[in-house]
């Protein structure tokens, strides 16, 4: 849980502000998120990769906009200062405590205190002032408007929505993890070109090539099946010999059977190559020792993949 510490030079006290209310706006802990962007792939990343206050920025923004607010709000600090913001965002959010004098008033300090009070009789906790909005306390409005969310969000509940978020949430970290797999097998030299790592390992001939590579010897060629492999059984064998080597490397490759990989088990997948990595940067390491700059190069190539 994270805190802020405020020191009030106004008065001799102290305040605790408990923002850890935001840490949780990710669209894997709240998919409802996903309303905040066109559905595609493109815009889900980059919702995930935008740190907690941008989206609280975002999320903002899609209800002012709504609201018919002309502008747009980029800071909790100078961008709210005068209250109207607020006064915005709340009649959207729960306009059965509506005040008509939050925008009629024209002293920022008294629309202020009718955001506040707006926003207790929502449920928000009452722990900042009408001066630190018109003061623009940058990590107070910050918490303020993350207990807001946290209270009311405003958010589509459509089931078909939520659950497009949470699987293109997953979509789009395991399409990450393929493209770093994918580069840093190629980089290898190994005879094969892979174009998609889920796909072309599915034979377990590619994965062989790579454990080749790792560990010079320890694949037995003699019972693998080269592609184009006609029989089922075939790739499944050759799946079941790198999970053998695996478990020889020390690899932990707990859950983890040939078919699971002949089937495209991604997640799996992704966890035995994890490990593979791990395997081979200890390898490289020790080879450091015994080799030319030349090769110590191609451990710092590898470093730019993981």
């Amino acid at each position: 849980m994270v805190f802020v510490f405020i020191i009030c030079v106004a008065a001799p006290s102290c305040a605790w502000v408990d923002i850890s209310n935001y840490k949780d706006l990710n669209l894997k802990k709240t998919p409802q998120l996903v309303e905040l962007v066109e559905d595609s792939n493109a815009d889900v990343e980059e919702l995930m990769g935008l740190a907690p206050e941008k989206v609280l920025l975002k999320w903002m923004n899609f209800h002012l906009n709504k609201a018919g607010y002309e502008k747009t709000v980029a800071n909790f600090s100078s961008d709210v200062k005068d209250g109207k913001a607020y006064a915005y965002l709340l009649n959207v959010l729960a306009p059965e405590f509506c005040n008509p004098l939050t925008l009629d008033t024209k002293d920022p300090v008294e629309r202020a205190k009718l955001v506040l009070d707006h926003a207790e009789r929502m449920g928000c906790k009452r722990y900042l002032s009408p001066k630190d909005i018109t003061e623009g306390s940058t990590n107070l409005n910050l918490a303020f408007v993350a207990q807001i969310f946290h209270e009311r969000n405003g958010l589509s509940t459509d089931s078909k929505k939520i659950s497009f978020a949470e699987r293109m949430t997953d979509d789009v970290q395991i399409s990450r993890e393929e493209r770093c797999f994918r580069l840093w097998i190629n980089s290898l030299g190994i005879e094969s070109y892979v174009n998609n790592v889920f796909e072309d390992v599915r034979t377990g001939w590619i994965l062989l090539e790579v454990l080749d590579k790792v560990a010079p010897g320890s694949v037995n060629w003699k019972h693998a099946s080269k592609p184009p492999i006609k029989f089922p059984f075939r790739k499944v064998e050759n799946c079941n010999q790198v999970v053998k080597i695996g478990r020889q490397l020390k690899f932990s490759v707990v859950n983890l059977g040939g078919n699971d990989i002949v089937q495209g088990n991604k997640k799996l997948i992704v966890g035995n190559l994890s490990l593979s990595l791990f395997f081979l940067y200890n390898f490289l390491i020790n080879l450091i020792c015994f080799t030319s700059i030349k090769e110590f190069s191609f451990v710092l190539h590898f470093y730019y993949y993981l």
